[in-house]
């Protein structure tokens, strides 16, 4: 809840019309909240001096005879004065209420009331905009208060206090706000308007933006109980953290919410813009922040499989890899990217396509007679010479395209002859898949659980280069390289990569983390064209990798 640190007087008129110049009020009542103390309560009929019509007896229950010979309001006014001190006054449609109270002063030689006050109506307005009513009877219904003796006034601030509660818990709970100030602010403020000049805002540029640095990095946004709010990655930590709170008000909607609700942000350096992307993704799967939508949905890579279990595997599309022991080839962008490319080696390698009953069955299918597959099912292709045919897929998918683009023309030709436009349309859109892949990755897919290799980056506007470790799909680590001191160079290098392709040393969890071998795949196709690939495995020694490393990157700190 939100801390009532100061006095709350929740106060309710029935009056005899609805001017204030020309009607009086016949009943006040109030309670006075104030956290730490026990509520007191003001509950007073009032002779207006006039008769009561017959409409307002139905409505509150008063009569004319009720009020005659009560004290009139020039001796029930200061009594409630005294009992409202310097409290904040808070009523069900503020307005109306003070409106007749100030009339009533006035008519007494008194000045208008100076207390700050806090309108029900107009926080339930805030709160709950999918409300069609913000009526006291509607509320009531909407939040399941009792309303049973409406329409009088100290029954009336009973109902008005319980929904002032459960507007202060909405208020806390869903736009985090945790002092009283805030709660009086948010009632004459919609979310398209921010208050530059707001207590969180003014300590977040003053006290924490001056300390946030300028490396690469994650950060957080916190509300009031330290919750994340936001996770976010930048290249510049400064420049981004900032870039919140300048020209707020330009902002889209939902950023100027978020900034409503920040209280604290905190940050974690990184030594590249990449260990931050992937640090985001790590966090935001870890804390879930409400803000962060586009980030959560996972996007579900499909993966090519190629199954261990069997002497004879098939080779399937998955969505998750497991670990079954099978081999994993991913992501590709999409499920009918994969697809598409278990259709060409369906096409171009024999291979069985029959499920474990089908098989068991020894009997060919219509592939089979087709020449597509040698019938392993009848013992007429050798585990051995099956073998040989996924270490060709295997070659295939890591980037051995020349044959199958060649077939893949020669069949495009002849349909085309045969007047099949729709089959040369499908051949020839599989070959620019082919091509497209190989071109961004230079392989159809790497082997996720499998894939060794240092990757050296050098962005345009940098002077340095990153040495990126990639092991078993995984990002191990970076190293930033200058190419001035080539000794010293040389050994930050091959300490750098003892460490990562150890083989004594454990790897990140490839199954359980299969987001990140997604983010790392996403960052290598969206760099491509500034980094150059070193696989470990093509290295007859750990030396012949570091002396590879290193004459590179001096050579692309030169340039």
């Amino acid at each position: 809840m939100i801390l009532i640190d100061r006095p709350l007087v929740v106060t309710d008129t029935e009056t005899t019309g609805l001017s204030a110049a020309n009607n009086r009020i016949i009943e006040i009542a109030a309670t006075r909240l104030h956290d730490g103390e026990e509520p007191l309560s003001f509950s007073e009929l009032i002779d207006p001096g006039q008769p009561i019509s017959y409409r307002i007896t139905r409505l509150t229950g008063i009569t004319t005879a009720m009020v005659f010979g009560r004290p009139g309001a020039a001796d029930v006014i200061p009594e409630y004065e005294s009992f409202l001190g310097d409290a904040i006054i808070v009523a069900h449609n503020l307005s109306f209420d003070r409106g007749f109270i100030n009339a009533e002063r006035a008519r007494i030689g008194l000045d208008p009331m100076k207390n700050a006050g806090l309108c029900t109506v107009r926080l339930a307005r805030r709160l709950l905009p999918g409300l069609r009513s913000k009526s006291l009877a509607a509320l009531a219904r909407f939040f399941r208060i009792p309303d049973h003796g409406r329409h009088r006034a100290l029954r009336d601030v009973e109902i008005t206090v319980a929904v002032l509660e459960r507007l202060m818990i909405i208020a806390a709970e869903k736009h985090n706000v945790t002092e009283l100030d805030e709660l009086l602010e948010m009632q004459s403020r919609t979310y398209a308007r921010i208050n530059p000049y707001a207590k969180h805002i003014v300590y977040l540029r003053g006290d924490v933006l001056p300390k946030v640095p300028d490396e690469p990095g994650v950060y957080r946004m916190l509300d009031g109980r330290k919750r994340v709010l936001y996770v976010g990655k930048a290249k510049l930590l400064s420049r981004r953290v900032r870039s919140y709170f300048n020209a707020i008000e330009a902002h889209p909607p939902r950023i100027r919410q978020l900034i409503a609700k920040v209280r604290d942000i905190s940050w974690t350096e990184t030594k590249t813009e990449l260990e931050a992307l992937l640090l985001e993704s790590r966090q935001i799967r870890e804390f879930d922040p409400p803000f962060n939508r586009a980030q959560k949905r996972t996007t579900r890579r499909p993966y090519i499989r190629i199954g261990k279990d069997s002497p004879f595997p098939r080779i399937t599309s998955h969505v998750f890899p497991r670990d079954d022991g099978a081999l994993y080839f991913g992501p590709f962008r999409s499920r009918g990217q994969a697809r598409s490319i278990v259709d060409v080696i369906e096409r171009f390698f024999k291979i069985a396509t029959c499920d474990e009953r089908e098989f068991a069955r020894g009997q060919r299918c219509m592939r089979a007679e087709i020449g597509r597959c040698g019938a392993p099912c009848e013992k007429l292709v050798s585990r051995e010479a099956y073998s040989e045919e996924i270490e060709r897929i295997i070659s295939f998918l890591q980037g051995d395209v020349a044959e199958v683009q060649d077939r893949l023309r020669e069949d495009m030709e002849s349909a085309a002859a045969s007047l099949a436009f729709e089959d040369a349309a499908r051949l020839r859109d599989l070959h620019v898949l082919i091509e497209g892949l190989l071109e961004r990755h230079g392989r159809i897919a790497p082997e996720i659980f499998g894939d060794d290799a240092i990757i050296l980056h050098r962005a345009a506007d940098e002077e340095t280069v990153t040495a990126i470790a990639i092991r078993s799909g995984l990002f191990q680590g970076s190293l930033l390289i200058s190419g001035s001191d080539t000794e010293s160079t040389s050994n930050d290098v091959q300490v750098f990569v003892r460490n990562v392709f150890d083989p004594d040393l454990s790897v990140l969890d490839p199954i359980g983390d299969a987001d990140q071998i997604r983010v790392l795949m996403h960052w290598l196709s969206a760099h491509r064209d500034e980094i150059e690939r070193l696989d470990y495995n093509e290295f007859e020694s750990n030396a012949s990798l570091v002396d590879a490393i290193v004459s590179l990157s001096a050579i692309h700190c030169v340039q």
